[in-house]
């Protein structure tokens, strides 16, 4: 995945990115713009690993720490929820980029 304009940004700069990423309706440059739409697929890569973990997780502890099992759902929701968000932005994005 390219990340070069998201990698010379300052760091008020990476904040600007996720702040365009992660919310609508947000007005920012096309440097951050550019660097939003390249942090795009790197989420969303991110988010499928720790959803695919939780689900390792929540099946190893189903039978021994319900408890454990059920924290695991939770957060598997809270991460399936954000990776569906993480692809609803950079879809759109990449349509305002056209």
């Amino acid at each position: 995945m390219k990340l070069d304009v998201y990698r010379s940004c300052s760091r008020l700069e990476k904040r600007q990115v996720l702040e365009a990423f992660w919310h609508s309706h947000v007005e920012s440059s096309a440097r951050i713009r550019g660097a939003a739409i390249q942090y795009g697929p790197y989420a969303v890569a991110c988010l499928v690993a720790v959803a695919a973990e939780l689900v390792v997780v929540i099946v190893a502890s189903a039978h021994r720490a319900m408890v454990i099992s059920w924290i695991a759902v939770v957060v598997e929701i809270v991460v399936v929820l954000s990776l569906w968000w993480a692809v609803v932005r950079s879809r759109a994005l990449k349509r305002e980029l056209v």
